[in-house]
């Protein structure tokens, strides 16, 4: 048989640990979410990437004249 003791016990930590880590969710959750410094980072080059994009689109646009025809799809399958 088990000893009641023993049981009390175990269940006296496990409900310890269940606190604390009830007190951890909450500390973490009342904590600002600051982004760490590899994500700025990487965020910042993402950010200039998408401006020299918009620079290059905007400095080597071609001619009106020179745009490719629009492509319609008419294939409309064979029937069997």
């Amino acid at each position: 048989m088990f000893d009641y003791n023993f049981l009390m016990m175990t269940r006296h930590e496990y409900e310890e640990r269940i606190r604390k880590a009830e007190q951890e969710i909450l500390a973490q959750q009342s904590r600002p979410q600051q982004p760490s410094g590899w994500s700025q980072m990487l965020f910042a080059i993402g950010q200039q990437l998408e401006r020299f994009g918009a620079y290059l689109k905007a400095q080597h646009q071609p001619d009106q004249r020179f745009q490719p025809a629009p492509v319609h799809q008419s294939y409309r399958g064979r029937a069997s």
